[in-house]
């Protein structure tokens, strides 16, 4: 089993968790079926979609308020990692300007 964080952050990497008071929501999807959807934490910015089995992920942050109102990021999903999808956005603008992302063994 493996895990996917996903992370939502500013241009100076600071979380961004709400616009408006409204919460960014990060979605799952396998084979273009939504599997699990949460909003972010609110201090951090963090979902956490844990225990995992391998296969073809599609990791989404969506919000109204920002360009694209829909951010997505394929991904495969190993034995024993962790997967970090890092979405970058000009908090000002609202606009995406990055995804990055990351991977650790969770046996090493």
């Amino acid at each position: 089993m493996s895990d996917i964080i996903a992370v939502i952050r500013n241009e100076q990497g600071i979380g961004m968790s709400s616009i408006d008071g409204e919460l960014i929501v990060v979605l799952l999807a396998m084979e273009g079926i939504v599997i699990d959807q949460q909003p972010v934490m609110m201090r951090s910015g963090i979902a956490i979609f844990g225990n995992l089995p391998l296969g073809s992920y599609t990791v989404l942050a969506r919000h109204a308020s920002l360009s694209p109102t829909e951010s997505r990021q394929d991904l495969v999903l190993q034995n024993n990692v962790m997967l970090g999808v890092k979405f970058v956005y000009a908090e000002s603008e609202r606009r995406l300007l990055r995804i990055e992302l990351q991977e650790e063994r969770l046996d090493a």
